[in-house]
């Protein structure tokens, strides 16, 4: 045991782990693993491994068996760093984490055909959410400029939008649907390009600002003057490795007058929680990518967070974490 270092021997020390199942709307079950950290002190933190299915470089089971295994936590995968970090800073009730502002608006999550995106966008909208990302998956570029006047009469013009057609456009492509959007409100298309390598020179050409999202889990802070003139990075911490991470991309960005925009991969609201509260400290941040909460149809906490008015309030505070829906490890 002594010859073992600090980071491989005790990383685990103080933490219990839990794991969790929560029900999805439109289907589908969300799982993943709490960490419970008690300091010496007696003072309880709490974080979120989730890794997302289709997205995350590994696995639930990858999560489970680094926990159970003798690997250090440089060798920890993303999501479970992710975790580490923010059950250390709840411990401390995010004391490390110092804030630049009390509060920050969220964008509303619209997915599927464009009646389904209009029913969301007129819920969020009753709300007082002012900012859309719409996802474009399931609509035919042609039909956005319609959907986007629509949504601006139903709110009197008085809002923003996101476009995310998560790398399926050519570059061509991409600036047809720029040229019929450019008078809108439109902060950006997020990672629009299914061929990634182009996005320095749609950058340069785009009447629309793009920002970058996949892409940062490919490049290194460092990297990021490549694509100057990106207008605002997607910062998922669950999937880039964590909010270290997260906080270098955006310190980075903002020497090149790129927005930060905290962005959910559906955690729980343990996860939630730490990202609201890790996006009052960036600099340039700009409304949070947090509405995914509001596709689980349960929570592993006893009261929900409080985000109907799609604005992340830093005075609250985590609700406790109901233990009976968690399962040991």
């Amino acid at each position: 045991m002594n010859s073992r270092t600090f980071d491989e021997a005790d990383w685990r020390k103080g933490m219990e782990f839990f794991r969790y199942s929560l029900p999805v709307a439109r289907g589908g079950i969300r799982q993943g693993i709490l960490i419970r950290l008690e300091n010496s002190g007696g003072a309880v933190g709490w974080g979120d491994a989730a890794p997302l299915p289709g997205w995350s470089a590994e696995t639930l089971e990858d999560v489970i068996a680094t926990i159970r295994s003798e690997k250090s936590e440089a060798q920890a995968p993303s999501s479970l760093v992710c975790a580490i970090e923010a059950a250390r800073c709840s411990v401390q009730k995010y004391g490390i984490w110092i804030s630049r502002r009390d509060h920050l608006p969220l964008n509303a999550l619209l997915d599927g055909s464009s009646q389904e995106i209009l029913d969301l966008a007129r819920s969020a909208l009753a709300r007082g959410c002012r900012c859309f990302k719409i996802k474009v998956a399931g609509i035919s570029p042609e039909d956005l400029p319609l959907l986007l006047r629509t949504i601006l009469a139903l709110a009197n013009g008085r809002c923003r939008f996101r476009i995310d057609p998560n790398r399926a456009w050519e570059f061509d492509s991409t600036l047809r649907v720029a040229e019929m959007l450019k008078e809108y409100p439109v902060d950006f298309f997020e990672e629009p390009l299914r061929d990634f390598s182009m996005l320095p020179d749609l950058i340069k050409n785009c009447p629309v600002g793009i920002a970058l999202d996949e892409t940062l889990r490919e490049i290194s802070p460092s990297e990021l003057p490549a694509f100057k003139g990106a207008s605002a990075l997607v910062l998922k911490p669950t999937l880039m490795g964590g909010f270290k991470v997260c906080r270098d991309f955006a310190e980075a960005g903002d020497a090149l007058g790129m927005a930060s925009v905290v962005s959910a991969c559906y955690e729980s609201g343990v996860g939630i929680y730490a990202l609201g509260r890790f996006s009052l400290t960036l600099p340039r941040s700009v409304a949070a990518g947090l509405d995914t909460y509001s596709r689980l149809e349960a929570d592993v906490l006893c009261e929900r967070l409080d985000l109907g008015d799609f604005i992340f309030h830093g005075e609250s505070l985590l609700p406790d974490v109901d233990i009976s829906k968690l399962h040991p490890l």
